[in-house]
């Protein structure tokens, strides 16, 4: 995230916290969650009117769109993240310190119907639907899992950031 935005990250699914990337500096790596887009304010207000510092409200426009799949090998994964990146800019591809791979696909310049379009393909080949929500939490690159394993970047395309 260039600048100093505001980041959503998380070491839990439980324990979202938004502050600048300068606060988050030297604490990421331990982390296992991210929101793949920048945040509009510190805390929002929840669909049912709770603050919180992870909802609809306080994100930000669409920076990311994460494809996450679990099931398939490793190989057959990083296949459908090809086919998707010859539709949309593939930025990076991580492991989940577990059973799968996760592709950020640029969002920078695409309208919300081209984006579906590509989600939805990405589901009907195998992608977790709850990756669509904006706010939802995905795997931080480079962090690290409950299970101690490291979330590590396999592909990084910095001319697409």
């Amino acid at each position: 995230f260039p600048g100093d935005p505001l980041i959503c990250c998380a070491a839990t699914l439980s324990t979202a916290h938004t502050a600048p990337r300068s606060w988050w500096r030297g604490k990421l790596a331990d982390l296992q969650f991210v929101v793949p887009s920048a945040m509009s304010a510190e805390t929002g207000l929840t669909q049912d009117g709770r603050e919180s510092p992870r909802c609809l409200n306080n994100v930000g426009p669409r920076r990311y769109l994460v494809v996450e799949q679990d099931s398939g090998t490793v190989d057959e994964q990083a296949a459908i993240l090809l086919h998707l990146a010859e539709r949309a800019p593939l930025v990076m591809a991580l492991t989940s310190g577990g059973k799968s791979l996760h592709g950020w696909f640029s969002c920078k310049g695409a309208n919300d119907a081209r984006l579906k379009a590509f989600f939805q393909y990405a589901v009907m080949l195998g992608a977790d639907p709850a990756t669509w929500t904006p706010c939802q939490l995905v795997r931080m690159p480079e962090g690290r899992r409950d299970n101690g394993r490291r979330q590590a970047v396999l592909f990084l395309n910095k001319a697409v950031i």
